[in-house]
């Protein structure tokens, strides 16, 4: 069980370093590049720097609530000024996890990258099985009737939707993440002498 936790945990360090990689890095070296430098892949696209510093501002506060944390075990006592500057600082991540980051998400796919409804991602009708991107015309008249369009706006919704499931799935992570700090798990054949509540455990007769 040991083994497969340190498992987990490197996969997820290592996914989680994989996406950070790519928002902070690959993202604005893509938009620095010349238009179809690589290809397929879009490049010489306008970099809203608003949304990097959000993203970055919430991965910072989330960072200094653990390290706070750390330093305070469970059961430490709280005066009322320490709960409110607490209660202020997660209020703050959560406003940018919920309001800034998807806000200046959109605001960098309508403005920077031009998601508009008239620019289709993808087509597909009986005509043409396979995907097709465009403009409204070209698909209009390639693709024909009975077509499946889904346009570049969709898409930027897609991923809007997208970033309020991941922050709702991370702050419950780290709600739990943040509970359990400070535990260790008890050797093999050791009986816990308290239940889950802190009461101890009472042998039966």
């Amino acid at each position: 069980m040991r083994d497969r936790a340190q498992l987990l945990r490197m996969l997820g360090i290592l996914v989680l370093g994989g996406f950070l990689a790519t928002i902070f890095i690959v993202v604005p070296v893509l938009g620095q590049l010349k238009k179809k430098q690589l290809g397929f892949i879009p490049t010489g696209f306008e970099v809203r720097l608003e949304f990097f510093v959000a993203l970055f501002a919430f991965l910072v506060g989330v960072a200094v609530i653990f390290f706070v944390g750390r330093r305070r075990p469970p059961g430490t006592p709280l005066t009322w000024g320490e709960a409110v500057v607490a209660a202020t600082w997660v209020f703050g991540v959560l406003l940018l996890a919920y309001g800034v980051v998807p806000n200046e998400w959109m605001k960098w796919a309508d403005n920077g990258l031009l998601w508009r409804p008239d620019r289709i991602w993808f087509a597909v009708s009986t005509k043409w099985p396979v995907f097709f991107t465009g403009s409204n015309a070209a698909v209009e008249a390639a693709a024909g009737r009975g077509r499946i369009i889904v346009s570049f706006q969709a898409l930027r919704d897609i991923i809007a939707a997208g970033i309020y499931i991941l922050m709702l799935v991370a702050q419950v992570w780290l709600w739990i993440a943040f509970q359990k700090r400070g535990r260790r798990a008890a050797p093999a054949g050791e009986v816990a002498r308290t239940s889950t509540f802190g009461r101890p455990v009472v042998k039966r007769a």
